[in-house]
């Protein structure tokens, strides 16, 4: 399997790199790590080929961009390619699956736990969502209000409760990529590169990352109210 490495990435964690694979049957899945190596490791066990896939060859490094040096934001020289019904197709389907698993948790969530917050989480310096209702909040943000726009696509304004906003953000978004074309592109120096391939990847993998953090807190918060 082909892995792009996209070093001091920062996602998760400040200066962290990230590793990802374009194939269809992991799409939108990422890595993330301290370094390269711990990002790929990471990668592979996501993609379950084990920790010595790498070593074992299953996993090869096919591109690396740096950050660090190309400014905020880049691209992977697959990202030009056009997007293919496959990609679009896959996209959709884990937008399908993420979106009611993050209704589940949230539709009936009492405000105590919409409101707990993990003094031990480790943030990005510029994150806000610290609380269960936030984060589920900003997958609503980054899918309607960063990803799309980024590419010249219709944003939309946020609902007046959390709910409607996931419920109302997801539609948008699932609309939008169904008719998205598969070759759009854009550049600028606040927010770097983008294409359709990149949000569409970007997509696929989001809500999926965010969904097992707000799966951990919301357990946790269960604990703490027992406590």
């Amino acid at each position: 399997m082909k892995a792009y490495v996209d070093q001091h990435a920062g996602m998760a964690v400040d200066g962290w790199s990230a590793a990802w694979t374009f194939d269809l049957d992991h799409w939108g899945t990422c890595g993330q790590g301290p370094d390269d190596d711990a990002a790929l490791a990471d990668l592979a066990t996501r993609c379950g080929l084990g920790t010595d896939a790498l070593d074992a060859g299953t996993l090869k490094v096919v591109e690396r961009v740096d950050r660090a040096r190309s400014g905020d934001e880049t691209v992977f020289d697959r990202d030009r390619v056009p997007a293919s019904e496959a990609e679009r197709e896959a996209t959709l389907g884990i937008l399908d699956r993420m979106r009611a698993r993050t209704l589940e948790l949230v539709r009936d969530a009492p405000a105590r736990v919409l409101a707990y917050r993990d003094p031990d989480r480790v943030l990005p310096v510029y994150a806000w969502w610290h609380t269960v209702g936030q984060l589920a909040l900003h997958i609503a943000d980054t899918e309607s209000r960063y990803y799309l726009p980024l590419l010249g696509l219709p944003a939309r304004e946020r609902a007046n409760d959390l709910v409607t906003e996931l419920e109302q953000s997801g539609a948008h978004v699932r609309r939008v990529v169904s008719q998205m074309a598969p070759d759009l592109a854009s550049a600028s120096d606040q927010h770097g590169s983008w294409t359709s391939v990149k949000v569409l990847r970007r997509l696929a993998w989001h809500e999926r990352g965010e969904l097992d953090v707000l799966e951990r807190l919301v357990e946790a918060a269960a604990v703490e109210k027992q406590g």
